[in-house]
């Protein structure tokens, strides 16, 4: 089964470079940009062209970039990435020496951020590219990490994890949209337990997630605020499908979503209410794994409803959802 998210529409993000980073990010620890040699030159030259003869350069480059003269010439020349906080300085000296202003400075920093670069790290990792659009690919993705994802970081290594019973869904859904949208390879675990997992180490990719989009699991990011009904639906989407299950049978037909998180579930009732979808609950289980809660939908109409405003791209809850579906119009139809 060919299951496709659309790339429409899409809600541009603003310029989030600087808010990759943090004050304790040093050389050997900050995110890299590669692919703005042709910039730097350009920026290079405007403040040469008129300073030359007072310029100190190798004492300018080492004392206010924090980088050496023969390494930033590579940097200028392409041949090397820069740090996102030492090309943001180099604009600063572009300010000074160029008599700009802070407007100027704001404009070219975005310049920058149209540029079609790519991220890395300092020991040359995978390069990435990150979104500059919210669509319905990435909200989908969001969804499914707040309510089923793994992020965790210390000692300056990174984990991205989506665990996940069907492999298949794995391979043919997520596997693919983490390419699509982040342009990586992301393998697939067979975990010690049951399922499998894909698994990334990807610091501009986890910053990303946690610092630009600030998806924490079992929470709804502010970014679900600016959201548009398309892009809300799919974020619900991806909610579902990680938290969610079908139960096609003849007595108890329904569709449930669970969490640990009762808050949660709340505000996901609440989104489903923006786009004409009702569940009830939250509801209250307790079992040998401890206590959780749920909400669900029996309503024979609103399943038929959920399944053509939200539905799913499971690769199994959607068989199951449309298996429900067409019993559901058949009964009615006799």
């Amino acid at each position: 089964m060919e299951i496709k998210i659309p790339d429409e529409t899409k809600i541009p993000l603003k310029n989030y470079l600087l808010n990759l980073v943090n004050e304790t990010d040093e050389k050997e620890s900050s995110i890299y940009v590669n692919g703005v040699g042709h910039f730097i030159q350009k920026i290079w030259s405007e403040i040469a062209k008129n300073n030359w003869r007072k310029l100190k350069v190798r004492k300018l480059i080492s004392e206010r970039l924090g980088i050496g003269h023969g390494g930033f010439y590579d940097c200028k020349n392409g041949k090397k990435a820069i740090s996102i906080q030492t090309l943001y300085k180099l604009l600063l000296l572009w300010r000074e020496f160029c008599n700009k202003n802070n407007a100027e400075l704001n404009e070219k920093w975005d310049e920058v951020y149209s540029i079609n670069f790519t991220l890395s790290t300092h020991s040359k990792c995978q390069k990435t590219i990150l979104p500059k659009f919210l669509s319905p690919k990435l909200s989908y993705l969001l969804g499914w990490m707040c309510g089923d994802g793994h992020l965790k970081c210390g000692n300056e290594r990174y984990l991205i994890k989506i665990s996940e019973k069907s492999v298949s869904q794995l391979e043919f859904v997520l596997k693919p949209l983490f390419n699509e949208i982040f342009n990586v390879k992301s393998p697939i675990f067979k975990r010690f337990g049951r399922g499998y997992a894909i698994q990334l180490g990807s610091k501009p990719i986890f910053r990303f997630l946690t610092q630009i989009v600030k998806v924490e699991v079992g929470k709804i990011p502010s970014i679900v605020k600016k959201m548009d009904y398309t892009n809300k639906k799919y974020f619900l989407a991806g909610v579902f499908d990680s938290e969610g299950y079908v139960n096609d049978s003849n007595e108890n037909s329904r569709l449930v979503i669970s969490q640990s998180s009762r808050e949660f579930l709340e505000e996901i009732m609440k989104l489903f209410k923006e786009v004409d979808v009702n569940f009830t609950g939250p509801y209250f289980n307790r079992g040998k794994l401890g206590v959780w809660y749920t909400i669900q939908i029996r309503k024979k109409t609103e399943i038929i409803k959920f399944a053509s405003v939200a539905g799913s791209f499971h690769i199994d809850k959607l068989q199951k959802l449309k298996k429900l579906v067409d019993k559901i119009e058949e009964n009615w139809n006799r």
